[in-house]
């Protein structure tokens, strides 16, 4: 017991620390992006991806009340395990259906209900299983326990790992399955196994239908793989990964064939904008610095730990002289930069999500020199559990000065100011074609009300209609040119301050896509 608990307590008080501060951080998250409640909809709403119908859901001078929204983000009556409904919606949004099966399996358990731990809970388990992983790849590349603990320590407590987790969205289990896809190539150079070049093209496949650009990092790590073993002379391996790992990928095509209309769509999501992206060369200084900084953002305390390591390597550079280096650490972490340039260039929005899944392989460098460390200072026993408790505290440090993304606490005073409102008519006025986009954003709020009437700008008299004698009104307009309808926010009150008696308007908040405020007479 004691021997157990002697090899096993820095991956246990790893793990721990992790769990804690996802813990924590699930707590202190206040709102959802647009895409997180997407995220429900497209997983839990019967053959309906969108707020109001089919693509584009258009909702048209109409009442939508509380259950309807409700019933778009939540499993009710029999809709549970209805991974067909998930398909048929997945294939009229631009992503692939297999995180939202998962999801639509955390939701059916939790029926009924819409809440914020329904995709946390999941995302967590998914998320530690991530952090595993990379110890178990470190440990399988010859790091010592303490230097594999650190290396998953360093990923599970950095911003940008955090952020992967608390955003309910399907780059969680891409990182995860990007983490396994590493372990097995890792285990391939190791030791060839024809069960594992099919393990390979089955998570090929399942990391296609969680996300497309898990390609990218999926075909660099795979080339790199079978150069090496071109340069071992592997003819036997390389007979039976090729074709395992060519099946796996276009196995994608029969199972959701949905994937070649997402491709050639025309959507800001889709292989025709990358490719406008990559052509555009104008912007490739800009994009790659944004990504440098996310990076640079995200993963502090790897950096300082990087290094630091760094240093101590070049002062006992001549300890290592002899010493082996297994190949593989350089065949795991070549393919993620080459995968991060592509990536920063083609991403369809310079937002970081498009890199979660790169973060382990770069954290991987961080592993590689810790490893060389420890062989070059070898014959000092106490120093890496020393080693791996600082790290621990630094790690620690990170989370509490450099918290994740998406974790929204303006929202919980939103919601407060809404309170006041509860019984006041809701208006939120949008084009009827666009109007499910930022109702959506905002439905966590909209929940608020028992319903919400949607208009567009072009006539007063149907919100007037519906208001009828209200004294105050809470009133949500469309503001987002990009995304949406665009109306102009104070030119509608003004007007409706000219031609109503509504002549006073309050602002409350705005969010990306609307404004929100009450008129009163």
């Amino acid at each position: 017991m004691k021997d157990t608990v002697k090899r096993g307590w820095a991956l246990g008080l790893a793990l721990v620390l992790v769990a804690s501060v996802c813990v924590l951080f699930s707590v202190r998250k206040q709102g959802m992006f647009i895409d997180e409640i997407y995220t429900y909809g497209l997983s839990n709403s019967r053959y309906r991806p969108f707020l109001g119908g089919l693509k584009y859901g258009e909702i048209d001078h109409r009442v939508v009340t509380r259950e309807e929204l409700l019933d778009y983000v939540s499993i009710t009556g029999d809709e549970g395990f209805d991974f067909a409904s998930v398909y048929d919606n997945q294939v009229h949004d631009v992503h692939p259906p297999l995180y939202y099966w998962l999801f639509n399996i955390a939701s059916t358990l939790a029926r009924g209900r819409f809440s914020k731990w329904i995709g946390l809970s999941l995302d967590g388990i998914l998320y530690l299983a991530a952090v595993l992983l990379l110890y178990i790849l470190v440990r399988k590349l010859g790091g010592g326990r303490y230097c594999a603990a650190a290396t998953a320590l360093l990923y599970g407590l950095s911003a940008i790992g955090l952020s992967t987790m608390v955003m309910i969205r399907m780059y969680v289990l891409l990182t995860l399955l990007t983490a396994l896809l590493m372990v097995l190539i890792a285990e391939l150079m190791r030791r060839f196994r024809p069960r594992t070049c099919v393990f390979v093209g089955l998570t090929l496949l399942a990391g296609l239908l969680t996300q497309y650009y898990f390609v990218f990092y999926a075909f660099f790590l795979c080339a790199a793989y079978v150069l090496w073993a071109l340069w071992k002379k592997q003819v036997r391996a390389l007979a039976w990964f090729i074709p395992c790992a060519l099946l796996g990928a276009l196995s994608l095509l029969l199972v959701f064939p949905a994937a070649l209309s997402h491709l050639f769509s025309g959507e800001l999501v889709s292989g025709e904008s990358a490719a406008e992206n990559l052509k555009n060369l104008a912007q490739y200084p800009a994009r790659l610095k944004t990504f440098t900084g996310f990076l640079i953002h995200g993963l502090k305390a790897a950096i300082y730990t990087g290094l630091a390591a760094l240093l101590c390597v070049c002062a006992g550079f001549k300890r290592l002289r002899g010493k082996r280096i297994d190949p593989a650490w350089l065949v795991l972490t070549v393919p993620a930069f080459l995968s991060f340039v592509l990536v920063a260039v083609i991403s369809p929005v310079d937002e970081a999500r498009y890199i979660y899944n790169l973060i382990p392989a770069f954290v991987l460098c961080v592993g590689f020199l810790l490893h060389l460390l420890e062989n070059a200072f070898d014959s000092a026993k106490r120093a890496p559990a020393l080693v791996f408790l600082l790290i621990a505290a630094l790690g620690l440090w990170e989370a509490r000065c450099v918290p994740p993304d998406y974790l929204y606490p303006e929202h919980a005073v939103y919601n407060e100011l809404l309170d006041e409102h509860r019984e006041d008519p809701c208006v939120f006025f949008a084009e009827p074609a666009w109007a499910f986009v930022p109702m959506t954003e905002d439905l966590i709020q909209l929940l608020r009300f028992p319903e919400v009437y949607v208009t567009d700008q072009e006539s007063l008299a149907p919100m007037l209609d519906y208001v009828g004698d209200a004294e105050e009104v809470v009133v949500y307009i469309d503001v987002s040119e990009f995304w949406s309808s665009g109306y102009d926010a104070g030119a509608l009150l003004a007007r409706i301050a000219a031609e109503t008696d509504y002549k006073e308007a309050e602002a409350l908040f705005t969010t990306g896509l609307s404004t929100t405020c009450v008129i009163s007479k």
